[in-house]
């Protein structure tokens, strides 16, 4: 089961009735209010192996990024120390070759 965001509850919200969304906002506000919101029940083990094996399919399906993070880090100092001396990237130069 995954978690709805915040825009599709809006849009279901927006569909009910005036007087029902009336009623959802005190109800909330009420929840809010007492500080006491519904336990979520915990996962079970098989459960929380389904939910690590879903991630890990939602991200191994990602595009991997055009640099690693150790060249984007090198090209961020790059950038910075440009800054720092008023350089401009085709002058020379580099602090970090």
């Amino acid at each position: 089961m995954t978690t709805p965001t915040l825009d599709q509850i809006l849009d279901l919200a927006h569909q009910l009735p005036r007087e029902q969304r009336r009623q959802l906002i005190t109800r909330l506000e009420q929840e809010l209010a007492t500080e006491s919101s519904p336990e979520r029940s915990r996962m079970t083990p098989d459960e929380a192996r389904a939910a690590w094996a879903r991630l890990r399919a939602d991200l191994s399906a990602r595009p991997a990024g055009s640099t690693s993070m150790a060249e984007q880090l090198d090209a961020d100092r790059r950038a910075r120390d440009q800054a720092l001396m008023g350089r401009t990237s085709d002058e020379s130069g580099d602090v970090h070759p």
